[in-house]
């Protein structure tokens, strides 16, 4: 009886633990959201998205956390360009009859789903921006200032674009006696994109550079890439092709800390693109050899269609009648909203005239050639129109003085000027030490490849960290086995220019976070960090027929071939044992040698 006794009471003890553990969970899931949930405006974190996805896995959720948690998740794949996987999710949300209309992650994911329709040009999308400012109206203020951009940017047809533009700035003046940073910098984007729709593409790009200002900080860095990348686009349609490059430098400096498969398609798109407008077509190939590597990582139907459009331009160059006539034919196949885009593209029509022209489809090269010309001539007329120019001007103008009379009121911090010396000293000190530092690098890199030199690219494997649960470490070493009788045909002084022929050839397959040296007068050696084994493997493969498809000597009207050898070595760990593990490599290379 005692026995049973204790039994019952240990049983009722495990159940007010474990109620009180279950409690503390629910709690520390509303704390996350809380804590976690972002404006419309900006992105999350990838570690918020990881998050998320444990949350979503626990049985115990009630609905309205699982609602909330699933539209913080299509924020996340938004940003990420997941918009197809975002769509079917906030689509089956919004029709679950579960959902409480009143709350905000229901306001939220009807205006995420106007988004997602204004990207894919689908025009349901003022459907969910008037329900979403209707839902958010003098509740959820983040939802209600983008339902209304959205609405005044591309749903009011019929509004003058003067109003727009004043709609515009009573916002910003409300959002500037608040100083509300991140809110101001999504303000000034819309107007940016509003400049633009008139053709007014030097004021777009103003405004996309001040949204981008203010947004440091504040937004993300994949936030702000996106603005970056508005910033590039208005400076290409400008023909302002000197700041466009300024531009995508400094992109490639954000991207630095995001390198997701997105941004770097969006850079290599920006890339592309300043290369076929600038005319430099062997750049343009690099390019499109890099945008491939990551284009494969996301499902976009779009950036696929652009990335065809693009590789035709080479097509184009070489006189390639095939693959001309094959992008042609898979043209009439894209999406409707790829075809609204290009359709008021300048460039790509007069491109689809120049191929028409030359495949000698006199026919269709009239048609197209009319369609860019009414096109051309509809843009002209938009940008005449006396009242449209006026309304831009003095808004303009206005936004100005606006931000003028904001920048007066901050002069009581004047005092910063004391602090700013202090720390122009420490700057100062700063760059000696960079300079220094700079010079130590340089001796890190070999002088004909200028590729990292031995000793640098093995201190840095040797660093490479553990990979993910699931995923490899992956090391190859090329070895050029006909390098020397290739020197005697080309003639020795013209071998650092085969050599330098070579590295271009490895650094164009390469990904920029790979490892790349030189580890050997004749070999070269290859890090792929946190990679799939299969992915590793095929990758190396690409990388050595690369490799023996660079054909050297044509300065001497020679083409003479490289054929390698190559060695690889999968880790599902570190480096430390590099040294053990190259010794194994090279053994390996000369039986192969050898064996040759």
């Amino acid at each position: 009886m005692i026995r049973k006794s204790v039994y019952f009471y240990f049983l009722i003890v495990l159940l007010i633990n474990s109620s009180v553990g279950f409690a503390a969970e629910i709690s520390e899931i509303d704390n996350f959201i809380l804590t976690s949930t972002i404006e419309p405006y900006d992105c999350p974190e990838d570690d918020a998205n990881l998050a998320i996805d444990s949350y979503l896995n626990l049985p115990e959720l009630s609905d309205t956390q699982k609602f909330q948690l699933m539209v913080m998740k299509t924020h996340w794949q938004i940003c990420v360009g997941k918009h197809e996987e975002a769509k079917q999710a906030l689509i089956a949300l919004i029709n679950n009859p579960k959902v409480d209309r009143e709350m905000e992650y229901f306001a939220s994911a009807t205006y995420q789903l106007g988004f997602i329709y204004d990207v894919q040009e689908n025009l349901d999308r003022c459907e969910f921006y008037e329900k979403a400012e209707q839902l958010s109206q003098n509740k959820f203020e983040g939802i209600n200032l983008s339902a209304q951009l959205g609405l005044i940017t591309v749903c009011h047809a019929n509004m003058d674009d003067g109003v727009k533009l004043g709609k515009m700035y009573a916002l910003l003046e409300t959002y500037a006696v608040k100083n509300d940073q991140a809110a101001l910098a999504h303000i000034h984007n819309n107007i940016g994109l509003l400049y633009g729709s008139l053709g007014q593409q030097v004021l777009a790009a103003e405004q996309f550079q001040k949204s981008y200002e203010l947004g440091l900080n504040t937004y993300t860095s994949s936030n702000l890439l996106a603005t970056l990348m508005s910033v590039i686009s208005s400076h290409m349609a400008a023909g302002n092709f000197e700041k466009a490059e300024q531009a995508i430098q400094e992109f490639k400096r954000v991207n630095l800390s995001v390198d997701t498969a997105l941004s770097n398609v969006w850079l290599y798109f920006a890339e592309a693109g300043y290369h076929y407008r600038t005319n430099n077509i062997e750049q343009l190939r690099y390019s499109l050899a890099k945008w491939k590597i990551y284009l494969e990582s996301i499902n976009s139907s779009t950036f696929n269609s652009l990335y065809r459009w693009y590789s035709a331009v080479v097509c184009y160059e070489d006189n390639d009648i095939a693959c001309l006539k094959q992008f042609l034919e898979d043209e009439k196949n894209t999406n409707e909203g790829y075809k609204i885009f290009v359709n008021r593209n300048k460039d790509y029509l007069k491109f689809i005239v120049q191929v028409y022209l030359y495949l000698g489809d006199i026919e269709n090269a009239e048609k197209a050639f009319n369609t860019f010309s009414e096109v051309m001539i509809n843009k002209a007329i938009e940008q005449q129109e006396s009242g449209k120019i006026l309304g831009v001007a003095n808004l303009h103008s206005q936004i100005q003085s606006l931000e003028t009379s904001l920048q007066a009121s901050k002069s009581d911090r004047i005092q910063t000027i004391v602090i700013v010396v202090c720390v122009l000293l420490i700057v100062i000190v700063a760059i000696i030490f960079w300079l220094r530092h700079r010079y130590l690098n340089s001796l890190s890199f070999d002088t004909v490849t200028n590729l990292l030199n031995s000793k640098a690219a093995l201190a840095k494997i040797k660093r490479v960290p553990e990979p993910s649960p699931g995923r490899t470490n992956a090391l190859a070493l090329f070895d050029l086995g006909n390098f020397r009788d290739v020197n005697r045909q080309i003639g020795a002084t013209n071998s650092e220019l085969a050599l330098k022929q070579i590295s271009l050839t490895l650094s164009q397959v390469t990904r920029e976070r790979d490892i790349l040296g030189r580890f050997a007068p004749e070999q070269f050696i290859v890090c792929l960090t946190d990679i799939e084994e299969d992915s590793a493997k095929s990758f190396f493969e690409r990388m050595r027929y690369a490799l023996e498809n660079t054909i050297l000597g044509e300065q001497r009207g020679q083409q003479v071939s490289i054929r390698s050898s190559m060695s690889i070595y999968i880790s599902s760990g570190t480096f430390v044992d590099l040294d053990e593990v190259l010794d194994d490599m090279l053994l390996s290379l000369g039986i192969q040698t050898e064996s040759e």
